[in-house]
């Protein structure tokens, strides 16, 4: 009686299963979620033409600025213009300038962005830089800099990263 109990049993759930599609179908659309991804690309515009001062001292590997004023970037930078070079200053009022910055080193080292993220839920910023230096040691010493401002969106965390290591965070004020 068992062996025709089994068969009996798996036949009538198949014909209730294929009897209420509609409810299999709800079921499985109330677990897809739908909420967008909240990390997107931050939008940050590079700065050049640009120096480190003489006055200020670099000594961490990689040394970050958060700059939100003319007064505090001038105390910092210097203008490296030609006569034939174009320098645009950042805009204070709508963004905020963001610095990495390291030692003199006398190997043509770049500090570069690797990539920089907006969580919009949290308005939270991260962005990731790396260092790469030549092989062979140069004639002079450069103090490698990277400068790029980002919009200003009120209360913020910025995670700034060393490769895949938090630095610091900074808060932007409102």
């Amino acid at each position: 009686m068992l062996k025709t109990f089994i068969p009996a049993a798996m036949l009538i759930l198949a014909i209730s299963c294929q009897n209420n599609p509609q409810q299999h179908t709800e079921d499985m659309d109330s677990t897809v979620a739908t909420t967008p991804d909240p990390i997107t690309q931050l939008d940050v515009k590079p700065l050049s033409g640009f120096f480190v001062k003489n006055t200020v001292k670099v000594s961490d590997s990689l040394t970050f600025w958060v700059i939100d004023n003319q007064q505090s970037f001038d105390s910092l930078f210097g203008v490296a213009r030609t006569m034939t070079d174009n320098v645009v200053a950042p805009d204070f009022g709508t963004s905020v300038v963001i610095a990495a910055s390291m030692p003199a080193t006398y190997y043509g080292t770049q500090v570069s962005l690797d990539s920089a993220t907006l969580n919009t839920n949290t308005n939270n910023a991260a962005l990731h830089f790396s260092a790469a230096a030549n092989a062979e040691k140069g004639s002079a010493a450069i103090v490698p800099l990277w400068l790029g401002s980002i919009p200003k969106t009120g209360k913020t965390a910025i995670r700034l990263y060393n490769g895949s290591n938090l630095v610091t965070t900074v808060t932007e004020k409102e």
